[in-house]
């Protein structure tokens, strides 16, 4: 092939063209500048990092509500958490209402983390948004709302479609 004709992905189709493909590349390049950010002033990842604002938001939550909020597998959370166990930065406890259920907590250590974190992230995303104005960034976080829920649709569409298929 002559090196000035691209290859597609599929029938016509630059991937690059795809929406999905143009929303995870933002999300991975977002993604890898705070871990960089995170590693370097808090020495967290980011995973363990949105666990502290869940529950710095949410108060102390199990592992599966912390999974649905982050939108993370349970086993990613599981993880983080006994990442945070080790450096004391959360505590887990039985549920008051439910004995089969345990919460994670932050101790002060976590709070302090998250305290020191918050200005961090608030200036990224400042940062970040001042490149729109105040009517694209509206009409941007509408465009995401959207898109999120028809994410979600389309996710409860496939699960359901798997089943039908096993």
């Amino acid at each position: 092939m002559p090196p000035s004709r691209k290859k597609k992905a599929g029938p016509g189709v630059e991937p690059t063209e795809l929406l999905a493909y143009r929303v995870l590349t933002l999300s991975q390049l977002l993604n890898r500048g705070i871990e960089v950010i995170l590693d370097t002033h808090l020495g967290l990842s980011v995973r363990q990092w949105r666990v502290l604002l869940c529950i710095a938001t949410r108060g102390a939550q199990s592992v599966q509500d912390i999974a649905d909020f982050c939108r993370y597998d349970k086993s990613q959370v599981s993880r983080a958490v006994s990442e945070m166990l080790e450096k004391q930065l959360v505590v887990t406890r039985p549920s008051p209402t439910d004995g089969r259920r345990v919460l994670v907590d932050m101790t002060a250590a976590g709070y302090e983390k998250y305290e020191q974190g918050m200005p961090l992230s608030l200036a990224r995303q400042e940062r970040l948004a001042s490149c729109l104005s105040p009517r694209e960034l509206q009409t941007f976080d509408k465009a995401m709302q959207t898109l999120i829920r028809q994410a979600e649709t389309l996710l409860q569409e496939a699960h359901q479609e798997r089943a039908r298929t096993r």
